[in-house]
């Protein structure tokens, strides 16, 4: 059997981190998760086996091919459970590290996946259950859209759109890396509470504070743009809403002139439900 999907990238709108209150010490957060027209696109062929095993390849960005890449880890977790060898090749548009979900994405679409190729018949709140022991991000992706995301991201609330905004998403080719980021929030919230909880995402002065060239960039970008520059997640993509896509376009080739090597894309939201193609 062979599928076909796109795994599409998403943008924090807006992220509210709580203290640490939850005895596996993980933050609750307050989010509007939403998904952007950024994707990578995966080809999966199962074959059968006795023996599950798999293998990844890429175009693209670079990326882990074993079990440090999440799909890996997804086959070889549950390989008691699987009847077939998995040879998935992903053409890889979102970058690793960028906070835009590219890894939990990808996760989502290869559950989908194994769900139809093994015949599981598993509902929507089992996809979920199954997704938790990878990743927190995936139960987003399993649907996408706009979604309101809570908890440890393991409340969903859907939201209706009222637009379809464009975005310009800037990656500096820098890898922030979520664990870090969340422990100099701990510590900045002690000493700069009012500081960090008036921003719409709260990590953003954690980001700039703990990597200095994050924070050149930033005002670089605040001085180039005539609109707000956000961040999405722990870091470390800045994205910039727009009303249409002729602004979008515009400054992103301004921009391109500023900063040449950076990885600058014209987006707008998107609902497409990540469905897979079988041939």
């Amino acid at each position: 059997m062979k599928l076909n999907a796109k795994a599409y990238a998403k943008l924090n709108l807006s992220l509210s981190v709580n203290p640490i209150l939850t005895k596996e010490s993980l933050h609750s957060i307050i989010s509007i998760f939403q998904q952007i027209s950024l994707h990578d696109t995966i080809d999966i062929i199962a074959t059968k086996s006795k023996n599950p095993t798999f293998n990844i390849t890429y175009t693209g960005f670079k990326i882990p091919t074993n079990t440090k890449n999440i799909l890996g880890k997804i086959i070889t977790t549950l390989s008691n459970q699987l009847n077939h060898n998995y040879t998935i090749h992903i053409n890889k548009k979102i970058p690793l590290g960028s906070g835009m979900g590219g890894a939990s994405s990808n996760a989502a679409i290869l559950l989908k996946a194994i769900n139809t190729i093994e015949k599981k018949s598993w509902s929507y709140s089992q996809l979920i259950n199954i997704s938790k022991q990878f990743g927190s991000d995936i139960s987003f992706f399993l649907k996408g859209g706009l979604q309101e995301v809570s908890g440890i991201g393991d409340i969903l609330k859907p939201k209706k759109p009222l637009t379809k905004p464009h975005f310009l998403i800037i990656y500096p080719n820098i890898e922030c890396s979520t664990k870090e980021i969340y422990h100099h929030f701990d510590f900045m919230i002690k000493q700069k509470k009012e500081a960090i909880l008036t921003e719409s995402n709260n990590l953003l002065p954690v980001v700039l504070d703990y990597n200095k060239t994050m924070k050149v960039i930033y005002e670089r970008l605040s001085k180039e743009s005539p609109f707000p520059i956000e961040l999405t997640g722990s870091g470390s993509t800045f994205f910039i809403k727009t009303k249409t896509e002729n602004e979008t376009v515009k400054l992103q080739k301004h921009l391109k002139t500023i900063f040449p090597k950076f990885y600058i894309q014209v987006t707008k939201a998107n609902y497409d439900n990540n469905r897979l193609t079988i041939t």
